[in-house]
C-alpha cells in the first residue's frame, strides 16, 4: 500500500470518526431563531410587562438547559409586521386577533407570501375570543394552528416545539432514530394545555437522560433524539400522521369525539386506535374525553382513560406517560402486578437483567416494556434490536434474558467505544473508552492517547493484524483541573532550592482530595494487574517544543490488598505532579525560555502491556515509531518511516538503550551491516518488579520499581525465541 493510499484510508477513518461523533447535527436541523409576535397593544403589554414573556422565555429554556434562545420581536400592527418581514427572516410569527386593520386570515396569507417558510400561529389571548371563531374553522390564509392563552409561558415552549418537530420530523424519524407521541385533540383549548404540559414533561426528562451521559456528543445526541409530540386536529390528519410515522409511534393520546369527514363523529377516537392496530400500531393510548361514560369502553380496548372535566386531568396526563410511556423509572413486576425492582439509568437496567426472576423477563417482554421504555430514553439502537423479537422466537426465558442483556451491552459499548468519556465509579464506561476525569486539559500524552483511541475504532483496524488485537489498555486521564485544585490546597512548590527527593516528600505530605481517591479506588477495582501513572504535561508531544521524557512515569506491581495498591497509586499520582518541577524540568523550561507557571500536569493511568516471567513483568516486544525517516536506504523514502523495537519495557527505547531498528515498510531490510547490528544490539532489558511488596519507596524515583536484567535473564525464562538472532562466531554472521 502507497502512502499515497495510507493517507487517504486514515483520512477516511478519521472522516468517520468525526461524522460519527457529531451525528447529532443532523437531527433538528430547523430551528426557530426568531419570532414576531403581532399582538394588540393592550395584549403586548400585558405579555411584556405583567406577564415579563421575554424574561420567562429565557428563564425556562435556560432552567431546560436548551440551546438557541428565540429572540422575540413584537409589533402591534399587521402592517408594520409585513414591513419587518420584507427586512429581516423570521421563523414564526404569532397573530393576535386584533392586531391592525388586517383580519387574521390576510395576515397570515399575506406574510406567508413574503416569507414561504413561515411558520404562522394564531393566539388566543382569552376564552371570549375562542367564541368569535368555530374551533373547526379552516383559515384560507394558511395559519397552522390557533393557541389560546392561559397565563402559563411555557405554552411558548409548547408552540414553539410543536412547529420545530411538525418541520423536523420527516428527516429525524429516519431509521426509527427518533419516535412520535401522537396528539389528536380538535378543541383549542385542550390542545394548548396538553401540548404544554407534555412538552414540560419530555424536557424534563431529557435533561435527567443528560445528567446520565458521559461524555459531550452523547449529551446533545440526547438533546435531539427526544420524542417528537405531533398535533391533529381531525380525522384525516390523524391517519395521515399515524400512517407517515406508524413504525415510530411510541404512543397516543386522543379525544374520542372530534370530526370526521366533515362531520362530528362521537367515537371517532375509537374507530382510530382500531385502524392503527388492524395495520400492527400496539402502543399505549390514553383516551380522554368530557363524556365519562366512555370509560368502560375505553378500558374495553385496553387503553386507560381520563375525564377531561375532571379535577385531575393534568395529573393523569402525567402519569400515563410516566407510567405507560417509559418516562419515569421502569418499575420490573411479576406476573400479578406486583412491583419487584425499580431503576433509574441504563447502567442500572442493564444490570438488573441478571439477577430478575423468569417471569418477570416474559412478563414485560410480552407487554413491549422494553421497546417503549428504551424509546423514551432515546436508544432507539436497542429498541429497533428488541421491537421485533418475541418470546416464543427463544428456547427459553434464559435465552432471552442472555439476549437482552447482550443487545444492551453490545449497542452501550459500542456507543462509547473510542470515545473520552467522563470517568464515573459506578459506571466505568465500555472497553476502547478512555474516562476523563475533571475539566481541564488532558496534556499532550492524554490528547495523543485519546485521539488514537478514537482513531482505532473508527476503522477496524484490528482485523488487518489478526490473530493479534490492536487496542489501547484501560485509560483514565486526571485532567489539569485536578493538577490546579491540588496546588491551590497546599503550600507547594518550596520556594527555596532542594532535591529531587525533597521535592518529592513535600508532594506526598499533602493529601488527595476525597473524590479523586474515590476515583482511584474505583479504577482499581476494575484493574488488579500492574498500571503504569504517565505524565501528560500540557508541552508534552507538542511539534514545535517536545517535553517528551522529562517528567516522570511510575509503574506500579500488580496484586496486594487494596489499600496498599490504593497508597501506591495515590503516591505515584502527586510524584509525576512533583516532577513538574523537577531540576530536569526546570532547566529544561530555562533552556528553552519558558516559564514554570505556564506548565500544568495531567496524569495518565493505564494496564501496562505483558505478562509476568517468574518474578517480573514485561511485555516481549515495546518500542516506538516516527513518520519519517530522515535516512532512508534502498528502496526507502523518507515518509515510509522509522521504527525502534526491543526486549521488555519501553524504557530502552525511549531512553536510547541499544535496540533493532528497521523500517515499517520494508521490515525485511536490515538497516546498516552486521557488524552494526552487531554492535547495537539489546544486551539489557527492563522488566517491572512483579510483587508490589518488593518494590522499593517511590520517592527514590520512578525507577523504583524496575529492575534492569542482562538479555540472558530473558532467555532463560524462555521469552526470546521469536525475538532473537543467534551469531555464528565462526563465520561472523547473524
Amino acid at each position: 500500500m502507497s502512502a499515497v493510499m495510507d493517507s487517504i484510508y486514515l483520512r477516511s477513518a478519521f472522516d468517520k470518526l468525526k461524522f460519527g461523533e457529531d451525528a447529532f447535527h443532523e437531527l433538528m436541523r430547523w430551528r426557530i431563531r426568531r419570532v414576531l409576535l403581532v399582538l394588540p397593544q393592550y395584549d403586548a403589554r400585558i405579555l411584556e410587562h405583567d406577564a415579563k414573556l421575554s424574561d420567562q422565555i429565557v428563564g425556562e429554556y435556560h432552567q431546560l438547559n436548551l440551546t438557541t434562545v428565540p429572540r422575540l420581536t413584537t409589533v402591534s400592527d399587521g402592517q408594520e409586521a409585513l414591513k419587518i418581514l420584507e427586512e429581516k427572516d423570521f421563523d414564526l410569527m404569532i397573530l393576535g386577533m386584533r392586531a391592525g386593520d388586517l383580519t387574521v386570515d390576510e395576515s397570515a396569507s399575506q406574510a406567508k407570501q413574503v416569507c414561504p417558510d413561515l411558520a404562522v400561529l394564531l393566539l388566543l389571548s382569552s376564552r371570549s375570543d375562542m367564541a368569535a371563531i368555530s374551533e373547526t374553522h379552516t383559515w384560507k390564509g394558511g395559519l397552522d394552528a390557533s393557541f389560546l392563552w392561559t397565563g402559563d409561558s411555557r405554552l411558548f415552549l409548547a408552540m414553539i416545539k410543536y412547529v420545530e418537530d411538525l418541520r423536523n420530523a420527516p428527516a429525524d424519524t429516519v431509521d426509527g432514530r427518533v419516535g412520535v407521541l401522537l396528539v389528536v385533540e380538535d378543541s383549542i383549548a385542550f390542545y394548548s394545555a396538553y401540548l404544554t404540559l407534555l412538552y414540560g414533561e419530555i424536557v424534563t426528562q431529557t435533561q435527567r437522560l443528560i445528567a446520565e451521559e458521559m461524555n459531550d456528543s452523547d449529551k446533545y445526541w440526547r438533546m435531539r433524539t427526544r420524542p417528537k409530540v405531533l398535533l391533529a386536529r381531525n380525522w384525516e390528519e390523524a391517519v395521515t400522521l399515524g400512517d407517515d410515522y406508524k413504525d415510530e409511534l411510541i404512543g397516543i393520546v386522543s379525544d374520542i369525539a372530534f370530526q370526521r369527514d366533515g362531520e362530528l363523529d362521537t367515537k371517532a377516537g375509537f374507530a382510530l386506535i382500531e385502524r392503527f392496530r388492524r395495520r400492527g400500531v400496539a402502543v399505549p393510548v390514553l383516551f380522554q374525553s368530557s363524556d365519562n361514560k366512555m370509560v368502560d369502553e375505553a378500558r374495553r380496548r385496553g387503553a386507560r382513560f381520563q375525564g377531561k372535566i375532571s379535577g385531575n386531568l393534568h395529573k393523569g396526563i402525567r402519569r400515563f406517560i410516566l407510567e405507560e410511556l417509559g418516562f419515569g423509572d421502569f418499575v420490573f413486576r411479576n406476573p400479578e402486578g406486583q412491583e419487584i425492582l425499580r431503576v433509574r439509568t441504563l447502567r442500572e437496567f442493564e444490570m438488573a437483567i441478571d439477577s430478575l426472576p423468569a417471569e418477570s423477563i416474559l412478563y414485560h417482554a410480552g407487554r413491549d416494556d422494553y421497546f417503549r421504555w428504551m424509546a423514551a430514553h432515546g436508544e432507539y439502537q436497542v429498541a429497533k434490536r428488541i421491537k421485533p423479537v418475541k418470546s416464543e422466537d427463544f428456547e427459553g426465558p434464559e435465552a432471552q434474558r442472555e439476549f437482552l442483556a447482550r443487545s444492551f451491552r453490545e449497542v452501550r459499548e459500542s456507543r462509547h467505544r473510542g470515545r473520552l468519556v467522563d470517568f464515573r465509579p459506578d459506571d466505568p464506561g465500555a472497553p476502547g473508552s478512555v474516562g476523563r476525569y475533571v475539566s481541564g486539559s488532558l496534556g499532550g500524552k492524554g490528547r495523543g492517547l485519546a485521539f488514537f483511541n478514537a482513531l482505532l475504532n473508527a476503522e477496524p483496524w484490528g482485523d488487518s493484524f489478526v490473530p493479534m488485537r490492536v487496542e489501547i489498555p484501560r485509560t483514565l486521564i486526571i485532567a489539569t483541573g485536578e493538577f490546579d485544585r491540588f496546588m491551590e490546597s497546599s503550600d507547594l512548590p518550596p520556594q527555596s532550592g532542594g532535591t529531587d527527593t525533597e521535592l518529592r516528600r513535600a508532594f506526598l505530605s499533602f493529601p488527595l482530595h476525597e473524590s479523586l481517591v474515590h476515583v482511584l479506588r474505583s479504577y482499581l477495582d476494575m484493574e488488579n494487574g500492574p498500571l503504569a501513572v504517565r505524565s501528560s504535561a500540557l508541552l508534552e508531544d507538542s511539534q514545535s517544543i517536545p517535553f517528551a521524557g522529562v517528567c516522570d512515569t511510575y509503574m506500579l506491581p500488580g496484586g496486594g490488598d487494596l489499600e496498599s495498591r490504593l497508597k501506591k497509586l495515590s503516591d505515584a499520582v502527586r510524584l509525576v505532579w512533583a516532577s513538574t518541577f523537577s531540576g530536569d524540568a526546570r532547566a529544561y523550561r530555562d533552556a528553552l525560555g519558558i516559564g514554570g507557571e505556564e506548565e500544568k500536569m495531567a496524569v495518565v493511568i493505564q494496564r501496562v502491556a505483558g505478562t509476568r516471567h517468574g518474578d517480573y513483568w514485561f511485555s516481549r516486544l515495546s518500542g516506538t515509531a516516527q513518520s519519517l525517516n530522515y535516512y532512508p536506504m534502498g528502496p526507502m523514502e523518507r515518509e515510509d518511516g522509522a521504527a525502534g523495537i526491543a526486549v521488555g519495557l519501553g524504557r530502552a527505547v525511549v531512553e536510547g538503550d541499544r535496540g533493532y531498528l528497521f523500517c515499517p515498510r520494508y521490515p525485511s531490510i536490515p538497516w546498516g551491516s552486521e557488524e552494526d547490528r552487531l554492535r547495537e544490539g539489546q544486551v539489557h532489558l527492563w522488566a517491572l518488579k512483579a510483587a508490589i511488596s518488593d518494590s522499593p519507596d517511590l520517592v527514590n524515583g520512578d525507577g523504583s520499581t524496575l529492575e534492569q536484567l542482562a538479555i540472558r535473564r530473558a532467555e532463560d525464562l524462555g521469552v526470546l525465541r521469536h525475538m532473537a538472532s543467534t551469531r555464528d562466531s565462526v563465520s561472523y554472521r547473524i
